[in-house]
């Protein structure tokens, strides 16, 4: 029986102790947080004493320790309360920590309030000392190098879209029009560049949940670090707003601008350009995090993050009132109104991304021939990468878990590429069809065992695509998904728009986003794309046999519930030979 991944990562926690010599601890776990890290105390006797360490769980591909351990080891040599790195597995995602103790300021503050300004006063003070410091470019790791990324304004954008690709949807119904999208975009551009340009270590979650106190230590190192892996080189008043616009506990407006005051003081920054970067910052990664808690959910089932919310909108529309940001609040304004804006999102009605998908790989290719003698289609290079690895990587992106892809021609070589896969996301499984090859239809019905009762993900493996300006063109079609009304949803593209496909058109698309076939009609606007979720109830009763996923639609269409999404990006029908040149020049 194969190992489950639980079961390896249980074999490689027990080696990582074994070789680090605690094995024999005690040990209790502490949390687990937004990311898929968790982490145990560990607690062993040492004569007549105790000693305690915490062990970090990161398991790769979803996460990487690396850069955690590059930043703790520079922050510990620089004088500063990072965790010490005990022992360590980069490859395998384990660490060993240095136990900085259960007193976190989101604790403290509530027991001793009378506290509360010194506290944040010494962590104000220990960001003024890190942002006198030379941050540099490269960092040592291991046997290598961890290069930090630079707070650019592309990583600004994609942070704020976060709001609109996932929050919008979620709290609408249906996702942001294209447009309005990229005018939200543009009005970010245009209010980034009022940033001045800078270059300090951004630990980027400053806040209370992740600052220790540490009262036996001296100066700086009195406030203890944690959760700084996401590091990057930017502006200063990042962290500065990150810890005074908290998004888990309420800072007092007065104490957040003597903090802000305190912090200009000391630096001798200009106070008006720190303001207004501090405002604009702040509307960022307010935006940003709302984006956030919500994909915490949609994505991961994380549901305890969408409570938080409408604090995060407070502080938003706070950020929103400077000058700087006052035609990005209109946007606000006329978009998301407040009375959407407060309101709690209920986890029955937030869409779910799928997790599970299969990628349709058995066919014959036959109209790729002579490419497809000795290679199968979706392992057939566009853009200088298969189809097949480009599809899976679209799926890892939207959160995929795991990924049947079925086989029948060639079929060593799909497994031989899966198992080149391992430690990347999606886990795959083959569906084996070398016996029978049973069409889109039938394949789907055998790979069903593997699958559970949840929406699934379904994609030809002989297309290519790029997201256009509507976002990430998985999440995007999954935030459209219906339970309630649709069984299917297909990703169709403008006939006009489809590359490498020569055909009169598949679908009408009505105003409420129902599919209707071309039937009799010469020409039909829109073509699928080959890309689609299902509801594996539209299975029910079928066997494994030959048939084609149009007897799947029909019933759909029947039933008033088969849907299409418009894909705003580039799209490449790969179906001759011809057509590999021309996603080549499309995709690379």
């Amino acid at each position: 029986m194969t190992a489950t991944v639980a079961e390896n990562r249980h074999v490689l926690d027990r080696a990582f102790l074994i070789d680090a010599g605690w094995l024999d601890a005690d040990r209790r776990t502490l949390a687990g947080d937004a990311s898929f890290r968790h982490y145990d105390r560990l607690q062993s006797a040492n004569g007549s004493a105790v000693i305690s360490a915490v062990m970090m769980d990161a398991p790769p591909p979803r996460e990487d320790v690396r850069p955690f351990v590059a930043i703790a080891k520079w922050l510990v040599a620089q004088g500063f309360s990072a965790p010490s790195i005990l022992a360590q597995d980069l490859d395998n995602g384990f660490l060993l920590l240095e136990d900085l103790g259960d007193d976190r300021y989101s604790r403290i503050i509530p027991r001793a309030p009378a506290c509360e300004e010194d506290l944040y006063r010494a962590a104000v003070d220990t960001l003024i000392a890190l942002h006198q410091k030379t941050t540099p470019a490269r960092l040592v790791v291991g046997t290598s190098h961890y290069q930090l990324p630079l707070y650019d304004d592309a990583l600004y954008l994609r942070e704020v879209q976060l709001l609109t690709d996932w929050y919008m949807p979620a709290i609408t119904g249906q996702p942001i029009r294209v447009a309005d999208r990229r005018q939200y975009t543009q009005l970010w551009q245009d209010v980034l560049k009022q940033v001045d340009a800078a270059d300090v270590l951004v630990l980027r979650d400053y806040h209370a949940d992740n600052l220790m106190w540490l009262p036996d230590r001296d100066g700086i190192a009195r406030v203890g670090l944690l959760d700084f892996q996401d590091a990057v080189r930017g502006h200063p008043a990042y962290d500065l707003v990150s810890l005074l616009e908290d998004a888990r506990r309420d800072v007092a407006p007065a104490l957040a601008e003597k903090m802000l005051a305190h912090y200009i003081d000391a630096t001798a920054v200009d106070d008006a350009s720190f303001r207004r970067a501090y405002a604009i910052l702040g509307a960022q990664r307010n935006a940003k995090i709302i984006g956030i808690f919500t994909r915490l959910y949609a994505r991961d089932g994380k549901s305890s993050y969408l409570t938080l919310i409408s604090r995060v909108w407070g502080l938003l529309e706070r950020d929103l009132q400077h000058p700087a940001l006052a035609a990005l609040k209109t946007w606000f304004d006329d978009q998301i109104p407040a009375a959407l804006r407060h309101a709690v999102l209920d986890p029955q009605t937030v869409p779910r991304l799928p997790k599970q998908a299969m990628v349709l790989a058995a066919g014959l290719g036959l109209r790729m021939r002579p490419l497809t003698d000795h290679t199968p289609k979706p392992l057939i290079a566009v853009g200088g990468r298969p189809m097949l690895d480009r599809i899976l990587d679209h799926l890892g992106d939207a959160g995929v878990d795991r990924a049947v892809v079925n086989i029948h021609h060639l079929p060593d070589q799909i497994k031989t590429y899966a198992a080149s896969r391992a430690g990347r996301l999606p886990d795959i499984t083959v569906s084996d069809e070398t016996d029978q090859l049973l069409e889109s239809g039938g394949g789907v019905v055998k790979a069903l065992p593997l699958f559970d009762d949840k929406p699934v993900f379904v994609l030809n493996g002989d297309m290519a695509w790029r997201d256009g300006d509507g976002g990430h063109t998985l999440q995007r079609l999954a935030m459209g998904w219906s339970p309630a009304t649709m069984s299917g949803l297909l990703l169709v593209i403008r006939r006009d728009q489809a590359l490498g496909y020569d055909g009169p058109g598949d679908f009408f698309l009505e105003p409420d986003g129902r599919l209707r076939r071309r039937g009799a009609a010469a020409a039909a606007p829109y073509v699928f794309t080959g890309i689609q979720i299902l509801d594996p109830k539209l299975f029910a009763g079928l066997a494994a046999e030959p048939f084609s996923l149009n007897r799947i639609y029909d019933a759909a269409l029947a039933d008033g519930r088969l849907f299409g999404a418009v894909h705003d990006g580039a799209w490449v029908h790969v179906g001759t030979p011809d057509a590999v040149a021309l996603a080549d020049a499309h995709l690379r």
